[in-house]
């Protein structure tokens, strides 16, 4: 069966590379959504709204070159099934940070039913996050997609 090609720079895949920004500033805006009810500082605010905002746009290159890799995945194994999975809960977690961002689209201190929504939402994005990134290293780890067969180096002295 002839594999599809697989998005690369330099030899190296592509969708890893742009998911760790989204990855890192999700959970970080989250923090200081916590950090803001308990100091009740703006700057606390301003920094998890503009951590979001950025996570929210960063997040399309990791979707686009997802979907492009997920579309090169054999479709007869439990790698399918697996991705399949990531990619749901992948984009049901964003659109849990995006509730969020909607909701509180400014950096003004939240209070009352925009601050429950608002925290709720980046939680259970975070919930689907850490879920949908666990699943994302199951594909590389255990089914090895976006990585290359590893050479047996004692075949390839022998040549």
């Amino acid at each position: 069966m002839k594999q599809r090609r697989k998005l690369r720079v330099f030899g190296h895949p592509l969708h890893p590379v742009v998911t760790h920004f989204p990855m890192a500033l999700l959970p970080v805006s989250f923090l200081g959504d916590l950090l803001g009810v308990w100091t009740d500082a703006s700057f606390w605010w301003s920094f998890s709204f503009y951590n979001l905002a950025i996570g929210l746009v960063l997040s399309l290159p990791a979707l686009i070159t997802g979907m492009i890799d997920f579309l090169a995945i054999s479709k007869d194994g439990n790698a399918e099934n697996v991705a399949m999975h990531h990619m749901t809960i992948m984009i049901v977690a964003i659109m849990m940070f995006m509730g969020s961002f909607f909701i509180r689209f400014g950096v003004e201190i939240l209070s009352g039913w925009r601050l429950t929504s608002a925290i709720s939402l980046s939680l259970l994005g975070l919930i689907f996050l850490f879920i949908g990134g666990w699943l994302g290293g199951q594909l590389v780890y255990r089914y090895a997609i976006g990585s290359d067969p590893v050479i047996d180096k004692s075949k390839s002295e022998k040549s």
